[in-house]
């Protein structure tokens, strides 16, 4: 979603769409908001998140047709499509710019390593400005790919920033802890 404004916009094409909500999870320190509903035909759950971590709310749809109901949640909100994320990843020079194409792709990675999404992460984990590179790191929990893990190594051991050290750091012990998604 482009903005948390979607929140809004998604509740209102719920409504219309007579789905019913099923629950609402306030954000706590360890999970975010979260609005689920249950479509009309119940066959699909279709989760908002305001996710504190890597700051984009987005949907997250459980649906034998999820391509049903992304059409429909299009024509309501304001979101990226797969095609602007990309673009956005590819033009991306600045820090500004590679904060937000980081944690965008990171919600659209395949589950299985892919040499594109790759690269742009490893771009970004190599940075010249460390608020990318933490950002990175962060983005990249949501992908877990352990093809990524040699370059969080390097960072863990040698980055000149010690927060991107510690962050790194960090995010193989949940890899060790929790498994990579591969």
């Amino acid at each position: 979603m482009k903005s948390v404004q979607g929140a809004a916009q998604l509740s209102s094409m719920a409504l219309m769409a007579d789905w019913t909500l099923d629950s609402v999870t306030e954000a706590t320190s360890t999970k975010p908001y979260q609005l689920i509903w249950v479509t009309d035909d119940e066959q699909s759950i279709v989760r908002f998140i305001d996710d504190f971590m890597i700051e984009v709310p987005y949907v997250y749809i459980e649906s034998e047709t999820p391509e049903y109901i992304v059409r429909a949640i299009q024509e309501f909100v304001d979101v990226y499509s797969q095609d602007e994320i990309r673009k956005l990843a590819d033009s991306a020079t600045t820090a500004e710019q590679l904060h937000l194409a980081v944690r965008l792709m990171a919600l659209i990675a395949p589950p299985e390593f892919d040499p594109a999404f790759f690269e742009f992460f490893r771009k970004c984990l190599t940075f010249r400005d460390p608020t990318v590179q933490r950002k990175a790191i962060l983005a990249i929990g949501y992908v877990g790919w352990k093809e990524l893990f040699p370059v969080l190594e390097q960072l863990a051991k040698g980055d000149p920033d010690a927060e991107v050290r510690d962050v790194a750091r960090i995010a193989l012990e949940g890899f060790a802890k929790y498994g990579s998604s591969n």
